[in-house]
């Protein structure tokens, strides 16, 4: 999946724009989805919650810093009761386009992960983790107009702790872009 998604991003960069220029703007999103937690059998997914500014470098490449924050995980553990784990992670990432039309694209991204997990439970126990990993994520996007975009994103953040097998997690989402 990996060498997918540097194919794509590497064709993006090569690829003729069919967009109007966006070189040297600056850009805000916000997305909303459903988080999948993997390494964690007996946990509900909670729903993510994304902020995210980049900066167009060309028309088809671009930076971008986000913020996503997951919601609270639960489960019922058999001798600790009833537990929580909250989650969150910035992320630096490149981000290519490949315009299949006007109003179409499809985007790539690669970059890091700066991972956050905390765990708390009914008998007073806590515990916080952290860990970077590579991010990967894959869309569509349809510009509404110059300034709006509509986009469907999936992400994968990687691992947030050095357990075996990892907490890992991944989101579909769907979000809004504008460009200034």
């Amino acid at each position: 999946m990996k060498k997918i998604v540097i194919a794509a991003l590497l064709s993006a960069f090569i690829s003729t724009p069919a967009l109007a220029d966006n070189t040297g703007t600056y850009y805000v999103a916000g997305d909303f989805g459903s988080a999948t937690y993997s390494g964690l059998p007996g946990w509900s997914n909670p729903n993510i919650v994304r902020i995210a500014g980049g900066f167009h470098f060309s028309p088809v490449f671009a930076v971008e810093m986000g913020y996503s924050m997951f919601g609270d995980s639960n489960t019922i553990d058999p001798v600790y009761g009833p537990a929580i784990i909250s989650a969150s992670s910035f992320q630096l990432s490149a981000v290519g386009t490949f315009p299949l039309s006007p109003q179409f694209d499809l985007i790539g991204k690669l970059g890091l992960a700066s991972n956050v997990e905390d765990y708390s439970d009914a008998s007073g126990g806590s515990a916080s983790y952290s860990r970077n990993d590579l991010l990967i994520g894959f869309g569509a996007q349809f510009n509404v107009n110059s300034q709006v975009s509509v986009r469907a994103l999936y992400e994968n953040y990687g691992a947030f702790d050095n357990f075996f097998p990892p907490m890992k997690a991944t989101s579909l989402s769907l979000g809004v872009v504008y460009n200034f």
